[in-house]
C-alpha cells in the first residue's frame, strides 16, 4: 500500500510566515532602536569630550599667567580668566548640533562644572587639589560637558521611543595641566625656533638671578605688554657684553654656522635658528649630552663685539627667549668656546650699545616654544621656563 506524504497547503505556509514575521517584527525594531541610538549615545559622547579637552586646555592656558613670576598675593584674576575662557571655548564645540551648557564656578567651590586645582607634575596619580592652602600652586583645569535634563537636554532617542526611552544623560570630563619645565633643548620641526639666541650667561650670574640676588630696575607689564623701569620683583642680569674669560670674545656663540657674521647674529636674534641652521646638528636636535659630567655640549665663540646686533635686540624687548647658561669657557677669538649646562627662558628687559655701559638686560621669564624640549618641573612659577600645556586627566 503506497503512503503519500501529506503536503501543507500554501495558505497555511502563509500563515505560519506571517507569524513568525509578527514575532520576529519587534525584535527587528529593537535592534535598529539600539544601533541607532547606541551610534548616537557614541557621538555625543565623543563631541561632549571635544568640548570638555578644549575647555580645559583653554582655562589651563590662561594659569600660565606672567603675573606669577612677580609673586602675586592673590589667584583671583587668573582663576576667574581660567572659568571664563574654559566655558567659552567649550561652549564653541557643539555638541549634536548645539552648544552645550558649562556652568562657571568663580568661586571654585565646586559648585559648576569648572573646577581649578593643583596636579603633582611629578605625580601622575595624584587628584585635583583645590583647597586654599594649594592656590599659589594651582596648575590644573578640570571640566565636566555634559547633556543632561538641565543641561541643553537629554540625548535624544528615535526609534527607541517606540518602547518607552525618551533619551540618555550623557557626559565628559577632562583636565588639562599647565606648568613650567626647564628647558633640555631644541628639536627641529621645519620652523625658525625663534625663542633661542646666540648670546650666553654664566652659571653664578644666572644663579645670582635666580636667588634674587642681583639688580631689579624694570617691570614687565603683562596686562600692557610693556617694560617700564621700575622695580617689580623679578630680578635681572645684565648677559651681554661681559668679560667671559675668553679673550676678545663677548658671550655670543655660533649654533649652526661657522663664520662670524654680524648679520647672521642679527639675524638670528631678532627672527630665530632656522631650520637649515638647526639641521646641522644631529637629527636637528641641540641638547645636553647626558652621558657627560654635567650633562652639557659645547658651542664655538663669536670673537669680538658689535653693535650691529644692537637693533634687532631692540627690537624683541619684552619677548621671551631662550639663552644657553655656561660653565666653563676657553679659548681666544675665534676659538673661543662655552661649555653649556642648561637653556633657561628670559624676557629681553633693556638695550644699550650707545657710549658706556653698554648692556643687554634679562629677567626669568616663562616660555613657548613649539621647539622647545621639555626637562624636569620647575620647583614653583617664579622661576619661570618652559610653559607646558597638555591633557593630564
Amino acid at each position: 500500500m503506497i503512503r503519500h506524504s501529506r503536503v501543507e497547503p500554501r495558505r497555511a505556509r502563509r500563515g505560519h510566515t506571517l507569524l513568525l514575521f509578527a514575532i520576529i517584527l519587534p525584535l527587528c525594531l529593537g535592534l535598529v532602536a539600539l544601533c541607532v541610538d547606541t551610534a548616537m549615545i557614541g557621538v555625543s559622547q565623543a563631541e561632549l569630550q571635544t568640548a570638555a579637552d578644549a575647555g580645559a586646555l583653554a582655562g589651563a592656558q590662561q594659569l600660565a599667567d606672567d603675573h606669577r613670576m612677580q609673586g602675586i598675593s592673590s589667584l583671583g584674576n587668573e582663576i576667574g580668566a581660567a572659568n571664563a575662557s574654559a566655558a567659552t571655548i567649550g561652549q564653541a564645540n557643539f555638541v549634536l548640533g548645539q552648544a552645550p551648557y558649562i556652568k562657571q564656578d568663580t568661586t571654585n567651590t565646586g559648585q559648576g562644572d569648572i573646577q581649578v586645582g593643583y596636579l603633582d607634575p611629578n605625580d601622575p596619580s595624584s587628584t585635583l587639589d583645590t583647597s586654599t592652602s594649594s592656590q599659589f600652586k594651582y596648575n590644573s583645569v578640570q571640566v565636566v560637558a555634559a547633556r543632561s535634563a538641565n543641561r541643553v537636554g537629554v540625548v535624544p532617542t528615535f526609534f527607541a521611543q517606540i518602547f518607552g526611552f525618551n533619551g540618555s544623560t550623557v557626559s565628559a570630563r577632562s583636565t588639562a595641566t599647565a606648568w613650567p619645565y626647564t628647558i633640555a633643548g631644541f628639536q627641529g620641526d621645519g620652523i625658525n625656533s625663534a625663542y633661542l639666541l646666540p648670546i650666553v650667561l654664566d652659571l653664578n650670574t644666572y644663579n645670582a638671578m635666580m636667588a634674587g640676588t642681583t639688580q631689579d630696575q624694570y617691570t614687565w607689564d603683562p596686562t600692557l605688554q610693556i617694560v617700564t623701569v621700575g622695580a617689580d620683583r623679578v630680578t635681572e642680569s645684565v648677559t651681554f657684553p661681559v668679560g667671559s674669560g675668553s679673550p676678545g670674545n663677548w658671550g655670543t656663540i655660533k649654533i649652526g654656522i661657522s663664520n662670524n657674521s654680524t648679520a647672521i647674529l642679527a639675524a638670528q636674534d631678532q627672527y630665530g635658528i632656522t631650520p637649515s641652521e638647526l639641521a646641522a646638528f644631529p637629527n636637528s636636535t641641540i641638547a645636553l649630552d647626558p652621558t657627560l659630567t654635567p650633562p652639557s655640549m659645547t658651542f664655538s665663540g663669536n670673537p669680538g663685539m658689535s653693535a650691529g646686533i644692537e637693533r634687532s635686540l631692540v627690537a624683541i624687548i619684552g619677548r621671551p627667549v631662550t639663552i644657553p647658561i655656561y660653565d666653563m669657557s676657553g679659548g681666544s677669538g675665534n676659538n673661543a668656546w662655552f661649555r653649556v649646562v642648561a637653556f633657561a627662558g628670559v624676557r629681553i628687559m633693556a638695550v644699550n650699545f650707545q657710549g658706556n655701559p653698554k648692556y643687554v638686560v634679562v629677567q626669568p621669564a616663562l616660555v613657548r616654544d613649539p621647539l622647545a624640549l621639555p626637562g624636569v618641573p620647575q620647583s614653583s612659577w617664579t622661576s619661570g621656563g618652559l610653559v607646558k600645556l597638555h591633557l593630564s586627566r
